[in-house]
Formats: structure tokens, C-alpha cells, sequence
């Protein structure tokens, strides 16, 4: 017999979709093509716009009530330092913790849950049929979280060509900042913030031409360079690429797409993992709809599209401009950046990137 849902990709878009759907009295199977815990290439960054989420989705707040608090974030850029205001205070809770934790939860609402368990293909037969290599999984409804590279999903290149690059690592360091650190340079940027009393997440997002590890990454910015001369490493560095900016898709072929399979946020823009939470919560209460015959599937397709379209997307829009900002030639860099260090101005661009929450 076929599950009523089946969820691609266990990381936080997945495991929302999942533990929503099951709580909501849907037979769930939840697909990882890895195995946890992990560490992936990430900010790290919960926003305070998803902690409310991410409590209700978890079997256990002490995630949460232990995570470091970031208030204010650096901006280093051209030789100048900007402090924005992080109002509410967001949260810094590891990769490494925060998908193992979602992936327990899963297990505790009910969903059946498959490590080490590529989809290679999905069909759309009577059902939708998922093909794992030594078998096949057979569902009515499939929600797609195998994040912004997959074969199930390949990405268009970026327009400009441009080959992005993201890398990570945890390092000790003495007495660390409880702000979040942006590092611009050309041709990238890298983020630094406290994770616990003695270590940092170094996260970067670099051009393929400009550094091809966080080695070359710390030697593009003297004040990089400087405050990681007394780094230790504490974790191996991890990698992705190559990463991908495109217009949202939030289904293909009957499938709803959620996180970065359906939209990639520019990650300095720091509302990744909240992004991941809540469209993988709207894409499971639209499917709802339709497993619990209330409506077609192509009707809980457009009713997932609007929503996101109107709480994702002018996030996404507002990452973009401020992408754009930071490349503009040094001059025209320099007024942006004034009007930025007006505390009301920094304050308003900074909300102007976070999702939306549904009332």
C-alpha cells in the first residue's frame, strides 16, 4: 500500500513538511539520502521569526533555550564596520544538532523515516512512484526538500556565469563575539558567529575564481585574516557547489518543492534555516488539503504557490537588492553603506529579509 506522503530530504524543509503532515494525521515516509547527525555548509543562524516554528516542531525546547542569542550583526566591508541591530535576537544553534534533533522529532510524531536512501527518480504514475536503487516507494502526494542541487531538481547555470562556492568549519576560539560577523571582500563574503562559549561557525559563500577553500577564503580579508591567527580548527571543513540563484519554483511535475529545492536565499541575508521551516510547513498543510479530499492536487499546488509567493518571496527580492548593493562598484558601494549605518535604515533592511509568518 502506498504512503499517503512522502517527504525527499531530511534536513529542516523535510523534516517540517514531515512532522507537520504527521501531526496532522497523515501517513508519512521521510527520505535521507545521508545519515545523522551531520554537519552541512550553513549560517547557522535561526532567525526569531522561526523559533516559535521550530519549538512547536520539536519534541524537546532545550535546543533552543541553550543557543547562544545574536542581537547584532558586523558588517566589514571597503575597511568600514557596520553594527545592525538583530531585533528580536535570533538564535546560533549547529547543523550538526539542530537536523538531528528535527530528525528525532520525526520518528517521536509517527513518520517512517529511511537513511542511506537516494531517490534517483521520481514517477508519476496512478501514485507517484520513488525510485531508492534496490527499491521503490509508492505515495499519493511528494513533497521535494533535497535541497538547491539534486537530480530530482537540476538547477539552471546563474545567468552571469558566475561558479559560487560554499564552505564551512567550526574553529575554538577565546572568548567569542555574540554577534554575527559578515567578512566582504571581492568576490564573496564569510560569516562568522558563536555557536558556545569557545567556538565559531566560519560559513562562506565565494566565487570559484576568488578561493576554492576557507584558507584561500581567510586570506581575502585583512580582518579576517587577523582575528584568524588564533583559530584551532574544531570540525573538518565541508563544501557544496556549486551554488545556484534562480526565480522560485515551488512545484515541478505534480511535486511541491520546499527550502532550496524551490528557492535559494542569498545566505549573508541570514534567514536560510527559517525559510526552510516554513515553506516546508505551508507545502504540508497544502498537501493536507488534498489527501483529506477537500480539493484536487493542482488546486493544493496553486494554494502552496500563493503563499509562498506572498510570505517567502519578498524576502528572497530584498536578499537579492542587497546582493546586488555589495557588488556595486566601490564609490557607489559607499553611499549604500552610509545609509545603512542610520540605525532606523540598517534596522528596516534587515526585517525586509526575513519570511513572513502566517497568522
Amino acid at each position: 500500500m502506498p504512503y499517503s506522503l512522502a517527504v525527499l530530504g531530511g534536513g529542516p524543509a523535510g523534516a517540517s513538511a514531515a512532522i507537520t503532515a504527521a501531526r496532522l494525521g497523515i501517513d508519512v515516509v521521510l527520505i535521507e539520502a545521508g545519515k545523522f547527525p551531520r554537519h552541512k555548509v550553513c549560517g547557522e543562524f535561526i532567525s526569531a521569526e522561526a523559533l516559535d516554528l521550530l519549538a512547536g516542531l520539536l519534541s524537546s525546547t532545550a535546543l533552543i533555550h541553550e543557543a547562544p542569542r545574536i542581537r547584532e550583526s558586523r558588517v566589514f566591508v571597503d575597511g568600514r564596520k557596520l553594527a545592525l541591530s538583530v531585533d528580536p535576537p535570533a538564535a546560533s544553534v549547529s547543523r550538526h544538532r539542530l537536523d538531528f534533533a528535527l530528525w528525532e522529532a520525526a520518528g517521536k510524531a509517527g513518520v517512517t523515516r529511511l537513511e542511506r536512501a537516494r531517490a534517483l527518480w521520481v514517477k508519476r504514475e496512478d501514485d507517484f512512484v520513488i525510485g531508492l536503487g534496490d527499491r521503490e516507494v509508492h505515495a499519493q502526494a511528494v513533497i521535494d526538500a533535497t535541497g538547491r542541487w539534486s537530480n530530482l531538481h537540476p538547477q539552471p547555470i546563474n545567468r552571469d556565469g558566475a561558479r559560487w562556492i560554499g564552505c564551512k568549519a567550526h574553529f575554538l576560539e577565546s572568548n567569542p563575539a555574540s554577534s554575527c560577523d559578515l567578512y566582504f571582500f571581492e568576490g564573496g563574503y564569510c560569516g562568522v558567529q558563536r555557536i558556545n562559549d569557545i567556538s565559531v561557525n566560519v560559513s562562506a559563500m565565494v566565487r570559484a575564481d576568488v578561493a576554492r577553500d576557507l584558507a584561500g577564503v581567510l586570506a581575502q580579508s585583512a580582518e579576517l585574516r587577523e582575528r584568524s591567527g588564533g583559530w584551532s580548527p574544531a570540525t573538518v571543513p565541508v563544501s557544496t557547489a556549486h551554488l545556484n540563484f534562480h526565480p522560485p519554483r515551488t512545484s515541478l511535475d505534480g511535486i511541491l518543492l520546499c527550502g532550496d529545492a524551490a528557492a535559494f536565499l542569498d545566505p549573508f541575508a541570514g534567514d536560510g534555516i527559517s525559510m526552510a521551516l516554513h515553506t516546508g510547513r505551508l507545502a504540508a498543510c497544502a498537501v493536507a488539503e488534498f489527501l483529506s479530499g477537500s480539493c484536487p492536487l493542482d488546486v493544493a499546488i496553486n494554494s502552496y504557490a500563493q503563499s509562498h509567493r506572498e510570505l517567502i518571496q519578498p524576502a528572497l527580492r530584498s536578499a537579492a537588492r542587497l546582493r546586488r548593493l555589495i557588488a556595486m562598484p566601490r564609490a557607489l558601494r559607499a553611499g549604500a553603506l552610509s545609509l545603512l549605518d542610520i540605525p532606523i535604515v540598517g534596522s528596516w533592511a534587515v526585517r525586509k529579509t526575513r519570511v513572513r509568518v502566517a497568522v
